[in-house]
């Protein structure tokens, strides 16, 4: 059995629904993808654009920043509270010349002196020195004082204490006052060279 042509208005309506899906078909398959891609083109090269524009700002900017480290970095270089000198020796002598100074006006003895191994901490170097002096407990306290408030900064470290006491008949006379035994480290901070 064959079945009856269509009606010429049948015929031209699936021909007109027959050409709109192949259009659809190609719009989606072909038209919307290159529209998608330009659409996404666009959108990075803004992006792109608005990126230049801050990176262009920032070169403007750059020979004062440049100026401002370098500035900085001198700062960095002789800000107050490093220790500074030629040599690492040079700095214990330093260090060593500060607490013979201060145990000479503290009117106590210093009766040795050690310069310790320098210890590097990223870029500060740690220069120590060990002493050992025998003082009365206010000359100690004026030492100690004075160490750790004058610049460069000194930092007080191991500390040991061992009291010598005057003998009975000495101790109630005015002006007698326990000698005291003490070994500290003394250490400040340097800039590593290079």
């Amino acid at each position: 059995m064959t079945q009856p042509p269509l009606s010429p208005p049948v015929q031209r309506t699936l021909a007109v629904a027959l050409l709109v899906a192949i259009a659809a078909v190609l719009y989606y398959a072909i038209a919307q993808p290159l529209v998608d891609t330009y659409t996404a083109d666009r959108a990075a090269i803004a992006e792109h654009r608005e990126v230049l524009l801050r990176y262009q700002r920032a070169a403007q900017t750059l020979p004062a920043r440049q100026q401002e480290l370098a500035s900085l970095k001198q700062e960095l270089a002789t800000a107050n509270g490093f220790l500074d000198g030629a040599s690492d020796t040079l700095i214990a002598a330093q260090i060593q010349n500060r607490v013979k100074s201060l145990t000479i006006a503290a009117k106590t003895e210093l009766k040795s002196s050690q310069v310790l191994p320098t210890e590097a901490t990223g870029k500060l170097k740690r220069i120590a020195v060990r002493n050992q002096v025998s003082a009365a407990t206010a000359g100690l306290l004026a030492i100690f004082h004075d160490l750790e408030a004058q610049s460069p900064s000194l930092f007080l470290d191991n500390v040991t204490l061992q009291v010598r006491a005057a003998a009975l008949r000495d101790r109630n006379s005015p002006g007698n006052d326990d000698n005291i035994d003490v070994q500290f480290d003394v250490y400040g901070y340097s800039h590593v060279s290079g």
